[in-house]
């Protein structure tokens, strides 16, 4: 199995640098997902792996041999296209055999290759169908037994899963999972949804204007963000912007724009009267008993949750999230006050940013 490794990759195209001195190791077996916004760099990174894109600068190696400026057949790599790119006049089995001919393979080696990847990806059945004939869930597998068939071992997706709807793409992101582990496959997921690089990925990758914001396992860069961009970019929070009241040790006191406090755990880089922004995930916020206070104005019913927005003195708005259990026990009136309360080890405190948070939020 390959181990990639970067080693400060740039690369502009004319005026704009898509990719900003990158340094990245990706292990042997791991399923990988690149995550960020339009235009942050993420396909341009796969394409540099893959060696459809040569760097500007910095090296590229596989399996600890250094790749840069060699060509991709020989990386033993294959990228795999959004639109999966199928012949719409060849079958599942011509598409996956015409790729393998010409890469030298006899007739009976391609033949029984197709029928070897055609039982993992489980469309055996389908071999003869032309891609017109099969749903974008199994035109996606066909799309991706192609690239298994070549026996390469480290496998590049740039937004597989992006031309399904939100019910197919379940169902393949289990396959995809199955089929990495199943084969021991290096994984490299390049996706604009966060549900789906958390859900995938053993390491996240978090990416922002041709850099990497945060990586680490998911529930790391969930739980532990780094930035106002890893919370906001990754999950759903909400942002409060005060200045530090009291320092106690590690406890701290910020007191909102509207006057009212908040607790929060610091990690001693705030003194008493800095200017502070706290990031809250919107599902650790309670409803019930606390130091805020606000009147219930929208109540949004999404399946699993409902989220309520809350409008406190000031205009200050905050967002819950609550499990569905709770939402149908209790009464959620709109108009009517509620107390809230954040707790202290939930708050994660950032230094302002220099062009202001609503800058710094921003998704390009």
């Amino acid at each position: 199995m390959p181990k990639v490794v970067l080693e400060k990759v740039s690369k502009k195209f004319g005026r704009i640098t898509a990719l900003n001195e990158i340094n990245l190791m990706l292990e042997d077996g791991e399923y990988s997902c690149i995550l960020g916004p339009t235009g942050s760099g993420k396909t341009t990174l796969l394409k540099i792996i893959a060696g459809l894109v040569e760097p500007d600068s910095g090296d590229v190696y596989i399996d600890g041999r250094r790749v840069t400026g060699t060509p991709a057949e020989t990386r033993n790599a294959v990228y795999m296209h959004q639109n999966y790119a199928l012949f719409p006049h060849l079958t599942v089995s011509q598409n996956i055999i015409f790729g393998l001919t010409a890469r030298g393979f006899s007739e009976e080696d391609a033949r029984r290759k197709v029928s070897e990847v055609l039982e993992i990806v489980r469309l055996r059945e389908w071999a003869d169908a032309y891609p017109r004939e099969l749903s974008g869930g199994m035109q996606q597998r066909a799309a991706l037994a192609r690239c298994l068939a070549t026996g390469a071992r480290l496998l590049l997706l740039d937004e597989p899963l992006g031309a399904l709807d939100a019910r197919l793409r379940l169902e393949v992101r289990r396959e995809l999972s199955r089929i990495a582990e199943e084969l021991n496959l290096t994984v490299v997921h390049v996706t604009h949804d966060q549900s789906e690089a958390l859900s995938l990925a053993d390491r996240l990758i978090l990416m922002r204007n041709g850099k990497i914001v945060q990586a680490g396992p998911p529930e790391e860069v969930y739980f532990k963000p780094n930035s106002i961009f890893s919370a906001y970019f990754v999950g759903e929070s909400i942002f409060l912007e005060g200045i530090i009241r009291s320092v106690n040790g590690r406890n701290v006191t910020l007191e909102l724009k509207n006057g009212m406090a908040i607790e929060a755990l610091s990690d001693d880089s705030f003194n008493m009267g800095e200017l502070a922004v706290a990031a809250v995930r919107c599902e650790d916020i309670e409803v019930g008993g606390g130091p805020l206070t606000g009147s219930l104005k929208e109540v949004n019913f999404l399946g699993s949750f409902a989220k309520l927005v809350f409008e406190l003195p000031r205009g200050l708005k905050i967002i819950v999230n609550i499990p569905l259990s709770r939402f149908i026990k209790e009464e959620f009136r709109i108009g009517a006050s509620f107390q809230l309360s954040i707790p202290r080890e939930k708050v994660h405190l950032f230094k302002p940013p220099s062009k202001g948070l609503a800058g710094e939020i921003e998704a390009v």
